[in-house]
């Protein structure tokens, strides 16, 4: 399983996407406050990806639209 981060200046947002065997992809991601453990409630989209580069970048879409939501 693949894991990247991005932040805010409060928040930071761990991004996954895991092989979903034979059916695709499975993106999800955390928001958690900046220093805090990765714990949390994870957000999974509700979609199966063809491609693991779709799944990267709609999870990375919503980490950013999240992160703004806390501003």
């Amino acid at each position: 399983m693949a894991e990247r981060i991005i932040s805010s200046t409060t928040h930071d947002a761990y991004m996954n996407v895991t092989d979903h065997i034979a059916d695709g992809w499975v993106a999800s991601v955390r928001i958690v406050p900046k220093g805090a453990s990765k714990g949390g409630e994870r957000i999974e989209l509700d979609t199966v990806f063809e491609r693991e580069d779709l799944a990267w970048e709609s999870v990375e879409t919503l980490a950013r639209a999240e992160l703004n939501n806390l501003k």
